[in-house]
């Protein structure tokens, strides 16, 4: 648990997600990547054809390159980062973001993303579904326009199939002021057996060696909407959940509940496989 990836497009959101992450870094020991990744070719070489001036193409690239490495330089020179390990990478690729970006090993990948409406670059919606989807790492998304984004309030959606996740996720969020709500989304018209539910959610805590914990089964029209619906009741500052990516599960937990939660909630949200 050493290295949390962060990337940018420099854009807002893309930049709370770095103080996020070095929030994180500070109390797992953790260094960072900082990663811009630039597709060739990019619409900034127009910068260097707009200027009326003949550049070699190469030229012209290798200027891009460097502009965007000044930039993440200067972010990452900020007071507010002393004492961080931070490393600022540039990386072109002919390939698409996510691939590109899946390619670097990290044991936590914490990105900004506007959601559904998606902004003009790379971090709408899809780009971070598509993340989720494919990562083997957790992933951390950071969601809204608030100014800071203290952890200390986190709902966890449960299963109650699959709760090992958890344990990696307690890795990360190793606060001890964190107060920690279970959700269990009943879209079946109560026809689940809540005194049982309740007996495997004690069994789950004792295992995670919770004693302060608080559970509920809600009930939703879908999980998606029971997720996010509790998490806005008890004005949740992350959502904990699972996925399985590609494959999915023989329950609720499937990579698209996960996708979706990510794509519409204005909450952060960190999953996990």
């Amino acid at each position: 648990m050493k290295k949390i990836l962060v990337p940018t497009d420099l854009s807002e959101i893309s930049l709370k997600a770095l103080d996020v992450a070095a929030d994180l870094a500070r109390n797992n020991g953790a260094e960072i990547t900082l990663l811009q990744v630039k597709i060739f070719p990019s619409a900034s070489l127009g910068t260097y054809y707009s200027m009326g001036v003949a550049v070699p193409f190469d030229t012209a690239w290798k200027g891009v390159l460097d502009d965007a490495q000044n930039e993440l330089n200067a972010i990452i020179a900020n007071p507010k980062f002393e004492g961080l390990k931070i490393k600022a990478v540039v990386e072109e690729s002919v390939e698409n973001f996510e691939s590109t970006l899946l390619k670097h090993k990290a044991d936590l990948v914490v990105m900004g993303s506007t959601g559904a409406t998606g902004i003009k670059e790379m971090f709408g919606g899809s780009h971070a579904e598509s993340i989720v989807r494919h990562a083997n790492c957790p992933v951390l998304v950071i969601k809204g326009d608030k100014q800071d984004y203290p952890i200390q309030k986190v709902l966890i959606a449960t299963d109650m199939e699959n709760t090992d996740f958890i344990k990696k996720a307690f890795k990360w969020l190793n606060m001890p002021e964190i107060e920690y709500h279970f959700v269990y989304v009943d879209t079946a018209m109560r026809q689940i057996n809540y005194e049982v539910l309740k007996e495997d959610m004690k069994k789950v805590a004792s295992k995670l060696k919770l004693k302060n914990y608080h559970f509920d089964i809600w009930d939703g029209a879908n999980v998606e909407e029971g997720i996010l619906d509790s998490a806005h009741q008890i004005k949740a500052d992350l959502i904990l959940m699972y996925t399985h990516g590609r494959t999915g599960l023989a329950h609720w937990f499937k990579g698209s509940i996960a996708e979706d939660v990510v794509n519409h909630s204005d909450i952060p949200v960190m999953t996990l496989s």
